[in-house]
């Protein structure tokens, strides 16, 4: 059994487990799977908005998958957690994918 059918395993016994959707999304994310990344980081983000990570790998995914203005808008929502959490390398990682979308 892979890792991906390993963590949807755990996600059967518990849905609402946040981290369990963010490890899924990276693992899919890390295979180049962006559509499959998307839905599992927005799944998290719906468990647990305070997420801040999340906002980030949500924000790269769209943007390897070419849908900018979500990946800007992921940016943005992003931004308040990021702030909240107290990590300034968070809200660092959120400037750096900003700076790198086109106007």
């Amino acid at each position: 059994m892979g890792r991906i059918e390993q963590i949807r395993a755990l996600i059967i016994d518990d849905p609402n487990d946040a981290m369990l959707r963010f490890a899924l999304g990276n693992e899919y994310f890390q295979k180049g799977q962006f559509p499959e990344a998307i839905e599992s980081l927005t799944a998290a983000l719906q468990i647990d908005p305070e997420y801040a990570f999340v906002y980030i790998q949500l924000a790269q995914a769209y943007e390897q998958s070419g849908q900018l203005d979500l990946a800007r808008q992921t940016v943005g929502a992003g931004r308040g957690p990021a702030a909240r959490n107290g990590d300034p390398n968070l809200t660092r990682q959120l400037d750096e994918i900003a700076a790198r979308l086109p106007a």
